[in-house]
């Protein structure tokens, strides 16, 4: 398989929110390097990557989430490195910060040359906050709105539709309407992370149709289908290219730093060349777990993961090349 782009991961900046569909399953810590660690060997492997492999792309991001003391800093990094986060930000699960606090980090990221940050709605007020697991989560996200409007900042807006918020969309797009966003993306979530969690809220395409045409305008464009209709349609593509995500970690950084950057690729590819020898491919995975009945509607990435990961329950001991806490990897 051809390996199109490297990224680093340095998970160094604690999430202040507890969303149930966590992809990360965020503990309320930091579990990657220091920041300055993590910029100094992404500077370092990104620069011989460059050198040594100019046919792969490659970008550097921090996370939980972007509440970094050093967030200014990493924007220019990005810059400098041509990383996506020095145009865009997901904006989640900040630190909760009055009205000045917020103008003051949205000018910030403005002035540093940000073009675009996107919020994710998880239905209205009070349900919104019990998903994120905070109190006060939902007009947090309105003051940075309100902020990013002031300095003309895009925002999007990213919301996960399941059956417990289905029924609030229509007043979740008339109340982000009123407040100066018209930039919606409603999608169904991942079973990534926490988001396992959620299988019971997928969404039917019975209770798909029953959505007013204007929630349905915004829904994410990729094809979804019923689990039985893409069994009947037995078409089962096999990725041509992968992403690849190095995660550090303090337990890997010293031997990561010693390691060039081409075997670093190497190490990389390995593993999940591992996982695919491992974990059979989508048709016989299709074979073994589809539901020719089922009514429940997935982006065919979505149902290639949930099989996937059944498999791995019955087989344990597999290194999970889907898992965004660690190493791992996006085939396409």
């Amino acid at each position: 398989m051809k390996t199109a782009s490297i990224g680093v991961e340095n998970l160094c900046v604690p999430c202040r929110a507890a969303c149930r569909y966590c992809l990360l399953s965020s503990c309320g810590r930091a579990t990657g390097v220091s920041y300055d660690k993590g910029k100094s060997f992404a500077a370092r492997f990104l620069s011989e990557l460059r050198e040594k492999r100019p046919d792969l792309g490659s970008y550097y991001y921090i996370g939980y989430c972007m509440d970094a003391p050093d967030l200014a800093d990493y924007i220019r990094f990005c810059r400098e490195t041509g990383s996506p986060s020095a145009k865009f930000l997901q904006f989640n699960g900040l630190s909760l910060r009055d009205e000045r606090e917020t103008a003051e980090l949205v000018g910030m990221v403005k002035a540093e040359g940000v073009e675009t940050i996107d919020l994710t709605f998880y239905g209205t007020r009070d349900y919104h906050d019990r998903f994120s697991g905070r109190a006060g989560d939902f007009d947090f996200l309105l003051r940075i709105l309100a902020a990013a409007n002031r300095e003309r900042l895009a925002v999007t807006a990213s919301i996960p539709l399941i059956r417990e918020n289905m029924g609030q969309m229509e007043e979740l797009l008339d109340t982000l309407l009123a407040h100066g966003l018209g930039a919606f993306t409603i999608f169904l979530p991942h079973s990534k992370g926490r988001g396992g969690a959620l299988d019971g809220q997928r969404l039917t395409k019975r209770e798909f149709d029953t959505l007013s045409d204007r929630v349905k305008a915004h829904f994410i464009k990729a094809r979804c289908q019923t689990e039985g209709e893409w069994l009947r349609e037995n078409v089962w593509p096999e990725p041509e290219q992968r992403t690849l995500t190095l995660c550090l970690t303090e337990e890997n950084i010293g031997r990561l730093e010693a390691m060039p950057a081409e075997d670093i690729v190497r190490f990389l590819e390995e593993l999940d060349d591992n996982y695919r020898a491992q974990v059979p491919p989508l048709a016989e995975l299709a074979r073994l777990y589809g539901n020719r009945e089922g009514e429940r509607l997935f982006r065919l990435r979505d149902l290639h993961l949930s099989w996937q990961q059944r498999y791995l329950r019955e087989h344990p001991g597999i290194y999970d090349m889907n898992d965004e806490c660690h190493h791992f990897s996006v085939h396409t």
